[in-house]
């Protein structure tokens, strides 16, 4: 560790050359200069390298290295492993950030002597992202009952779920802490990945500073066809499932608190994301479609974690899923799920539009004949 480095900046590049000078430009521009920018090009084929070796050759505070394609978390960790910094933090390649982001994280860990700062950001421009966790100092009390849960899930009042957004990019995280505790990705998660990282250093931090209520970082979301967010994932549920028995291991492991209910919930969200890749996002015939929603419905694992939530609490949206996962019967969650779309599509902008007086005419129209 390098004491004269505050910050250690993991930035993957994967066929970014569209938005990186963006980035880029928004990581060198940092009122914290006494910062280290570690670009991991996983093995991009567009015009990215060159882009990068003319930043690293510009600043000498940017390394480039650049390897063969593993996914994201593999460059994360290959970041991780070269970092020199008192902290780490990580920015996604199509994002950008204020310039005084770092600064402001850096000033609050240093006050608060703090392991994880947690700051907000703007969907693309001037969008404001929720509010995931009340802006303050935590102590490892407050983190065990206020944080670790919501790290992996929970249920707002209106039952949809409010954990804390995984992203390690809102974060930054004492290198000692990841270090001296032997956390590192797994190599192979290609979804969700930064759960990981963030739940892991929580189990051990001392000291959470959150900055919600300061907007420091933006995340693209529009006209992004690179996003591992949008679209159908192949594969997904056995893409997935390496994590949750890895955080499953973890949650065994823990013994400050016990976290299997809010274990099994995540597991429980993680299914109906699985349901909704291969429902809504695929093209796949309706016979493949089926046999994949059966792969999912027949794991152990997601079948066992239903035990320990609790179907009343859920909205009817996440309630009409778990009774459909629960039956085991991918047809009966297919034709569920098309039942729970057509009522709302349908009626629910019908009734809407008879409220707001918005088709009356027809309405008498139809009553005088």
């Amino acid at each position: 560790m390098d004491n004269d480095i505050k910050i250690s900046v993991v930035v993957p590049v994967y066929n970014a050359e569209k938005y990186l000078v963006k980035c880029l430009d928004s990581v060198i521009a940092q009122t914290l200069k006494d910062i280290e920018i570690i670009i991991i090009d996983d093995g991009s084929t567009d015009g990215s390298p060159d882009i990068c070796k003319e930043y690293a050759c510009r600043d000498n505070r940017v390394k480039y290295f650049r390897k063969e394609n593993e996914g994201l978390a593999a460059a994360r960790q290959d970041g991780i492993d070269i970092a020199c910094g008192e902290f780490v933090g990580f920015v996604d390649s199509d994002d950008w950030l204020e310039l005084n982001m770092f600064e402001r994280m850096y000033e609050e860990a240093l006050k608060h002597t703090a392991d994880i700062v947690f700051c907000n950001c703007y969907i693309d421009d001037n969008e404001k992202n929720e509010v995931y966790l009340e802006p303050g100092v935590y102590d490892r009390e407050r983190i065990k009952n206020e944080i670790l849960p919501r790290s992996l899930s929970g249920l707002s009042k209106k039952g949809s779920n409010s954990v804390i957004r995984w992203c390690n990019w809102l974060r930054i995280y004492r290198l000692s802490l990841i270090k001296d505790n032997n956390i590192s990705f797994g190599r192979n998660f290609r979804r969700s990945q930064d759960l990981q990282l963030t739940f892991e250093t929580t189990l051990y931090a001392q000291k959470y500073v959150s900055l919600c209520d300061e907007y420091l970082y933006h995340n693209r979301s529009a006209d992004n066809a690179t996003s591992l967010s949008r679209g159908y994932t192949q594969n997904y549920w056995n893409l997935i499932r390496p994590l949750i028995d890895k955080l499953y291991d973890d949650v065994k492991k823990f013994n400050e608190i016990d976290l299997s209910k809010e274990m099994d919930l995540c597991c429980f969200f993680f299914g109906v994301s699985g349901v909704i890749n291969e429902y809504e996002k695929s093209s796949c015939k309706f016979s493949v479609k089926l046999k994949k929603l059966q792969e999912i419905l027949d794991d152990e694992v997601l079948q066992n974690s239903l035990e320990n939530v609790d179907s009343s609490k859920l909205n009817n949206f996440y309630r009409m899923i778990y009774n459909a996962i629960k039956s085991k019967k991918s047809v009966g969650v297919y034709y569920n799920y098309y039942k729970y779309n057509f009522r709302n599509n349908i009626y629910k902008p019908l009734a809407r539009k008879l409220i707001n007086g918005k088709i009356t005419g027809v309405f008498l129209k139809s009553k005088k004949g």
